[in-house]
């Protein structure tokens, strides 16, 4: 995301065209004999610049409008005192516009930074590879001019090897995005020490429960997906609390791999599900794990069908690199669904071939 600053959203054109419209009037203040339609035009340039232009650029051509009005052309003499003093009440109120305008405006980009910048806490820039692996990461929200969520997602390395989580919080809005930034939090801590992933899942559960009981986060619940990945061998472990399973893709075979979810996190049984033993699963050179959340599949056409993505992948020649399989399935879903109620958020992980681990990432996979 570029620099956010006040105003860089009004194209250069139309910041422009208060000086057509002040040339308009001045034609219109010469050779219009009736001075009310000249009168009426000049008033309305400062007006549009209130909403183009800032508070100084309005008042320069407020003052260049009113030195119109009064110079001493043939028309000059129409306006009276009253006329002049409604004019200038028009004027000032275009330049306090424009000054309320930009004031608005700067808090907006205030907002939309303190919004990326959470966004970055729970989704973070993931790094183009991770050991032997090549990852990228996408979210998209299901709230229009939304930026953030309660989904969360990451992959690092760790003692035991390179660890992923993909998670979704239930709801929206800032209570969801801080219990995501927590279950993060506690997960970057908890792969140095912990050498299962039922560890882990067991760390995130005691946490959102006892940070809800003490009132440090809502009382929400969230579904989340860990995966193991180890150098040493051709295979991943995968464990589901709640989450949606992930696919296997095999050149242009996709399998969709059985596993059998633990309960979501933060329920607040009566007595808390210690999360089961992880699933393995083979994973070799130039195969890759595509995870996702519940509201890609969730997502509807018009005769309210959820989006098939295993059969839409099945047969499919897998894209080059996990950057352009993401951005493929997004586009894809896109033009199935007619309605997303959910954030959806896509993570692919590619393993690389010993002969390509010195290619860049963009020429990963299959010629």
């Amino acid at each position: 995301m570029g620099e956010l600053r006040p105003g860089t959203a009004i194209p250069t054109w139309v910041r422009l065209l208060p000086l057509l419209g002040l040339a308009v009037a001045t034609v219109l203040q010469v050779f219009e004999r009736d001075p009310l339609h000249a009168g009426i035009v000049m008033a309305v340039v400062p007006l549009l610049s209130a909403f183009v232009l800032g508070p100084v650029w309005t008042a320069v051509i407020a003052a260049v409008a009113m030195a119109l009005i009064v110079a001493p052309v043939r028309i000059s003499g129409r306006f009276d005192g009253a006329d002049i003093i409604v004019v200038t009440v028009v004027f000032v109120t275009a330049v306090a516009i424009s000054w309320l305008r930009q004031r608005f405006e700067a808090s907006l980009v205030t907002m939309l930074s303190v919004s990326a910048a959470a966004q970055k806490a729970v989704l973070p820039d993931l790094p183009e590879r991770v050991g032997d692996l090549a990852c990228a990461g996408l979210y998209h929200s299901a709230q229009r001019g939304a930026r953030i969520g309660g989904d969360l997602f990451d992959v690092r390395p760790s003692p035991f090897g390179t660890r992923l989580i993909l998670g979704d919080v239930q709801g929206h809005g800032l209570d969801a995005v801080g219990t995501a930034s927590m279950l993060l939090s506690v997960f970057h801590e908890a792969i140095l020490d912990e050498a299962e992933l039922g560890g882990i899942a067991w760390r995130l559960e005691r946490r959102i429960l006892d940070d809800a009981l003490h009132g440090y986060v809502p009382e929400l619940f969230a579904s989340v997906l860990l995966a193991e990945f180890s150098e040493d061998c051709d295979e991943v472990r995968l464990l589901s609390c709640g989450h949606p399973s992930p696919l296997m893709l095999r050149g242009e075979r996709v399998e969709e791999i059985d596993l059998k979810p633990s309960p979501v996190l933060g329920l607040r049984l009566s007595e808390p599900v210690r999360p089961g033993a992880a699933t393995t699963v083979l994973f070799g050179a130039d195969e890759t794990l595509l995870a996702f959340s519940d509201g890609l599949v969730e997502a509807r056409d018009e005769d309210g069908n959820y989006y098939p993505l295993a059969h839409h992948l099945d047969g499919l020649v897998a894209p080059r690199s996990p950057r352009s399989l993401i951005e493929f399935v997004w586009e894809d879903a896109v033009r199935f669904a007619t309605r997303m109620d959910d954030d959806v958020s896509i993570l692919a992980v590619t393993r690389v071939a010993r002969s390509e681990r010195a290619k860049p990432p963009d020429l990963i996979g299959p010629g």
